[in-house]
């Protein structure tokens, strides 16, 4: 991610996404823009989701015991039969909304007295439909980060994922439909690794830099792009995400001062 206009999107028991910006530009709820930061004469903007992928492992390890412990028996990894289980559920999971602020929000709102909110439960409401709907909601995070961007003037017109995330194909397409951003997919899904390998090869010399290591190194494997009308479908429960937390987030702060 060398040039405006494109983000990487980090995943893993949270996620990071970051980006570059031909101007200075800053806001309310996200880091940044860094001068120089990754490249000179361009600012580096970073935002960010607490918990995400950390969040799935809650369920998974709480309430899908019996999933964990049948996939084990042969072979099967748990996520993989949760997505399987959970892949025909419509969009907005029959009314489930949630969101994944289990750990407090970093961006928008960067407060670290907030918490997750659970909502719209009837006594039809499944399992696997609590599952999609966690998977929705760290989907809705991302959105609601590049929302923030947006607003502080910069757009992204392309995300580039690696991370655990990108082992579920489902749910990085999930992913593109709820932001609308196209997302791309690299050979090498471990950005720590090979960003360190492109900064030593410019390092050692055997490239001259890194935007000509990053051409060479970094490869493309597959472009999801976002379904227009699975978007269009998801904005009505995306704009009641977004409007939860405010309305709740009262109660939230006098529980945990009262915990504390």
């Amino acid at each position: 991610v060398l040039r405006p206009g494109k983000m990487s999107l980090v995943t893993g028991s949270s996620h990071v996404m970051s980006g570059q910006s031909p101007d200075p530009v800053s806001g309310p709820g996200f880091f940044g823009g860094y001068t120089d930061g990754v490249m000179p004469g361009q600012y580096t903007v970073e935002g960010s989701q607490v918990s995400t992928g950390s969040v799935l492992k809650w369920f998974r390890d709480n309430f899908a015991r019996d999933v964990v412990q049948a996939s084990e028996r042969i072979g099967l990894n748990p996520y993989d039969v949760l997505n399987e289980q959970s892949k025909d559920i419509r969009p907005g999971s029959d009314g489930l909304i949630i969101n994944e602020y289990f750990q407090g929000n970093r961006t928008p709102y960067t407060d670290s007295k907030a918490r997750g909110i659970m909502w719209g439960f009837n006594l039809s409401t499944t399992p696997e439909q609590v599952y999609h709907a966690i998977e929705e909601a760290v989907c809705y995070g991302t959105a609601h980060v590049l929302k923030a961007f947006k607003d502080a003037g910069f757009a992204s017109t392309e995300l580039v994922a690696c991370g655990g995330a990108t082992k579920s194909r489902d749910w990085m397409q999930m992913h593109a439909d709820v932001t609308g951003v196209p997302i791309t997919l690299t050979e090498v899904g471990d950005a720590v690794v090979l960003g360190s390998c492109i900064l030593a090869a410019v390092g050692s010399g055997q490239y001259q830099s890194i935007p000509d290591a990053a051409r060479n190194m970094g490869h493309e494997t597959e472009r999801i792009e976002p379904r227009a009308d699975v978007h269009e479908e998801y904005q009505f429960y995306f704009n009641k995400y977004m409007e939860t937390y405010p309305r709740l987030s009262d109660l939230s702060h006098d529980l945990v001062d009262h915990l504390a």
